[in-house]
């Protein structure tokens, strides 16, 4: 569904589309999806869900706007609580391990020389398969590049070389940079 004034929807209740509530849209991020509006949108969970579905994790639910199938008073996805279960407990390669996407969403990531560049917040996945994360940018660098704040990006996984208390990544800043422009993602 496309969403044009995301910030409608901060507060609202969150169901599936088995009308089972999930919790309360908290944080929207827009994405750098330009073609297509797209926003992620940061669900905290209710505590049934949370203790039921995603072992008491206090970390905001990232559900891309596709997933959304109706806004009214309250949020309507279109997929059950089982399927986001599935993707917040699959695991992805990073570097030498595998990590579950849980584990890497509100992490601080950096580049291989040590500069901050963001926070992971969300995911996109096709037919199963993750294939790039959203970086939620460093305010820092939002003003230096001039993109807006609240700006996603996505990284591909192969770029993660290591995990523990923060992501680190095989690429440098100014190669980011310019990996975003070469993809044609424009500035959000």
């Amino acid at each position: 569904m496309k969403i044009w004034n995301p910030n409608d929807l901060i507060g609202k209740e969150v169901f599936d589309t088995n009308h089972q509530p999930i919790g309360w849209v908290d944080k929207t991020w827009k994405s750098w999806n330009e073609e297509y509006p797209g926003y992620f949108f940061g669900i905290k969970l209710n505590d049934q869900t949370r203790n039921q579905y995603f072992r008491g994790a206090n970390k905001l639910l990232p559900v891309y706007n596709e997933y959304i199938r109706d806004v009214t008073n309250q949020v309507t996805l279109n997929k059950t609580l089982d399927y986001f279960y599935h993707y917040w407990n699959m695991t992805i390669p990073c570097g030498p391990t595998t990590f579950p996407l849980e584990e890497l969403v509100e992490k601080p990531v950096y580049d291989k020389f040590h500069s901050r560049v963001g926070t992971f917040c969300s995911w996109v996945e096709t037919n199963g398969t993750v294939h790039d994360l959203g970086l939620l940018l460093d305010p820092y660098i939002c003003e230096t590049w001039h993109f807006p704040y609240n700006t996603t990006m996505p990284i591909e996984t192969n770029h993660i070389t290591f995990v523990k208390d923060t992501v680190n990544l095989n690429v440098a800043l100014h190669d980011l940079k310019e990996y975003w422009q070469n993809r044609q993602y424009k500035k959000c």
